[in-house]
């Protein structure tokens, strides 16, 4: 049942980027691209999460498949874990949806981003996962006790090294790309109730695949 239930997400996955490929029921505006040229080649854009006004959802994926109470909750719970955000350019305007997804198996643990752009196209990038409990046992350094407020400053960079990361499949503008990218953390504070104060910050090198 619970590899059942996982595969329904990756076809979730699936299903969401062809949507945003094959039926483009409305037509987005077009914002221009917040990109830069590198000087070995490709281009490098960021994106960026605020919380906790960016997040749609997060559940942990336990088997029941119940929803936890709050963010900080969810890093913790046991199972996989799937986070629903909107997603922004460097320059604040929402340009998309982002769907994470961790898990743990065998062989060591996934980290998955779906990310959909109406007005440009999709792509889905993957990472060897961080340890469970790595956003937690930060912010624990720096004074922080589950269930308690707490205000601060702490940056968690879950992805460093964009060699090891890779591009699954890309749709439009995305298409042929490989696709790198490094993930942090910003986290500034955390509220009565486990939410979650900060920015996650995606930051991707493009080129044309060989």
């Amino acid at each position: 049942m619970r590899r059942l239930f996982i595969l329904a997400l990756f076809v979730g996955f699936a299903g969401t980027l062809a949507g945003a490929h094959y039926l483009p029921w409305v037509s987005h505006e077009r914002l221009s691209s917040q990109t830069s040229v590198i000087a070995n080649g490709g281009r490098a854009e960021s994106f960026v999460i605020r919380l906790p006004a960016d997040r749609i959802e997060t559940v942990a994926l336990d088997g029941s498949a119940s929803p936890a109470a709050t963010f900080a909750a969810a890093l913790g719970a046991q199972g996989p874990q799937l986070e629903h955000f909107k997603i922004r350019d460097r320059t604040g305007n929402v340009i998309g949806i982002a769907t994470r997804h961790w898990a743990e198996a065998a062989d060591g643990a996934t980290t998955t981003w779906a990310l959909v752009f109406p007005a440009r196209g999709a792509i889905v990038l993957a990472h060897s996962g961080e340890a469970r409990d790595a956003v937690e046992a930060a912010l624990q350094d720096r004074g922080h006790t589950a269930g308690s407020q707490w205000d601060g400053e702490v940056t968690v960079a879950l992805i460093d090294d964009a060699a090891t990361t890779r591009s699954v499949v890309g749709l439009r503008e995305f298409a042929g790309l490989d696709v790198r990218y490094t993930e942090a953390w910003n986290i500034t504070g955390i509220d009565e109730q486990g939410e979650i104060r900060g920015t996650i910050e995606l930051d991707t090198v493009s080129r044309r695949g060989g």
